[in-house]
């Protein structure tokens, strides 16, 4: 019996081990990048996951501000939010991560695509 399923074992193992073949380095294939030509859908992505990246909600993250509080923060402009994102330095902990220049843009032009000239800060 024991000989009966070791042969059975080692006929098997061939077709086991064939499917665990490695792919070549020169085959791999990267994961394709975010459609940064969508900015919502780049903060529903990258950003969500702590702020409220929608017109009206509350953030998951009590710490992290909506997008529309961000879009109407006084002073903020294309130039000062787009400097903000590009330097990784300026970010808390929790958002260590790097946007490529047209990721940047398409972000920046979401966010401030959620300015409201009646905009009141949530209390």
């Amino acid at each position: 019996m024991m000989n009966t399923a070791l042969k059975s074992s080692l006929l098997v193992l061939p077709l086991i081990l064939g499917a665990c073949q490695t792919v070549p380095a020169d085959q791999v294939q990267a994961a394709p990048p975010i459609a940064s030509s969508d900015g919502h859908a780049l903060a529903q992505a990258a950003c969500a996951g702590c702020h409220s990246v929608e017109r009206y909600g509350l953030s998951p993250n009590p710490k992290a501000p909506e997008f529309p509080t961000i879009a109407n923060a006084r002073g903020l402009s294309v130039a000062t939010l787009t400097n903000w994102l590009r330097n990784a330095h300026n970010y808390p902990e929790e958002m260590d991560f790097y946007l490529e220049d047209d990721e940047t843009a398409s972000l920046v032009g979401y966010i401030l695509s959620l300015r409201d000239e009646a905009y009141q800060p949530p209390r």
